[in-house]
């Protein structure tokens, strides 16, 4: 069953008010205005009897005389905002003064209105429904937004289950992951699939766009890998596949950039293809990292493929090799300046020739270093295949 929603209405719904004054004529008038609209109405005559009552009965709203004795309105209203329990606590300032000093020094401790004095009925009624009003308008926004966060949390548990349980582990070589989505769910998808004899397909795919849509496409390239009824072992085939399967994707913005690798581990061969995606980066033992060499097709779902290219590579015992999604390179710090793609090759220069889990674990590092604490705009995602 869903969970139910605040109730809505166009009318203050009912809540608990605090009427503080030290008047005892004024505090009279106050209750009796507010008496009959289903409010509970709380009073006191006096700043520390009202923080007391505050504490107590956490008042949704509360109306807030300026000049008293020994606790005044403003620091009542300080101390109000201070404590955690009534932090939230709406508080409308009652005052004979009507300075513009006075009002934008209440408006600056945290308060929400000023009603000057003599007091009107209508007035205070019309200031004390429009702040209730508010208030459970807030409530109701944060109740959709926290069942939102709640769903988008379960769709990205969901989303994680369709990437690999577990990387495999031959003798002569290894592979370690990482994926990180901008929000709960993104576009970003990777698999590495045993095609038997220490041969392994690579595919790293990059959904244009955040959120459910990417998220959507992306389960569903996970479904047609998965349901791919030929050898997975020839990289055009693969990529030519996924693009005439999203035919109906080609009239809507979405795209999809996409690498497919198949490494024979005993050979020492990566054959590769590529449809719009950044290429891979090389590790090699005896020279300095960079892009590995590719012909490219344009992204996914734009058009049909006349042929998709497929480029051979010959790797030695000790290479590594970096599959990577542009949310890495595209990743910003705190003046907006990028990460770049030539950061990472410098980053694998100087970390040299470590594990596939020790390099993602750099580079993960760095990356966080460079941000700074600024959240990512877009997915990220790194592969790293080692020979050994």
């Amino acid at each position: 069953m869903p969970d139910a929603p605040p109730p809505q209405s166009m009318h203050a719904p009912p809540s608990t008010i605090l009427v503080v004054d030290d008047s005892a004529v004024n505090l009279q008038v106050l209750v009796r205005t507010l008496s009959g609209n289903g409010h509970r109405i709380l009073a006191a005559r006096d700043g520390a009897t009202a923080l007391a009552i505050a504490r107590r009965a956490k008042p949704d709203l509360v109306l807030l005389d300026v000049m008293m004795p020994e606790l005044d309105g403003f620091e009542v209203c300080r101390m109000l905002k201070a404590a955690p329990d009534t932090s939230d606590t709406a508080v409308i300032f009652l005052s004979a003064r009507g300075d513009v000093s006075d009002k934008v020094s209440g408006l600056e401790l945290g308060a929400v209105d000023y009603i000057t004095k003599p007091i009107q009925a209508e007035e205070v009624l019309a200031r004390v429904a429009g702040q209730l009003t508010r208030r459970a308008l807030e409530r109701e926004l944060r109740w959709h937004r926290d069942r939102l966060e709640r769903e988008l949390e379960g769709a990205a548990a969901m989303q994680r289950l369709l990437l690999p349980a577990a990387l495999p582990s031959p003798a002569l070589a290894g592979f370690a992951a990482y994926y990180r989505t901008s929000r709960h769910a993104g576009g970003d998808y990777y698999d590495v699939l045993d095609l038997g004899g220490d041969r392994y397909g690579v595919l790293v795919a990059d959904v244009s766009g955040h959120g459910a849509p990417a998220a959507i496409v992306m389960a569903m390239i996970h479904a047609v890998v998965h349901g791919y009824r030929g050898a997975p072992d020839d990289p055009p085939a693969m990529l030519r596949y996924l693009n005439e399967h999203f035919v109906y994707l080609r009239d809507t913005p979405m795209f999809a950039t996409a690498l497919y690798g198949v490494i024979d581990v005993p050979r020492r061969t990566l054959r590769l293809s590529c449809a719009g995606h950044p290429p891979p980066l090389h590790l090699a033992s005896d020279s300095r990292p960079g892009e590995l060499g590719i012909d490219a097709v344009m992204p996914l779902f734009w058009d049909a493929f006349d042929a998709v290219p497929c480029t051979e590579h010959h790797l030695e015992p000790g290479d590594r090799l970096l599959f990577y999604t542009d949310g890495v390179t595209d990743r910003e710090g705190p003046e907006g300046a990028r990460y770049e793609t030539e950061q990472l090759v410098s980053l694998l220069q100087r970390i040299g020739h470590c594990t596939p889990t020790a390099m993602i674990d750099h580079i993960v590092a760095d990356l966080d270093a460079f941000a700074a604490g600024c959240e990512p705009g877009d997915d990220q995602t790194l592969v790293v295949v080692g020979l050994e």
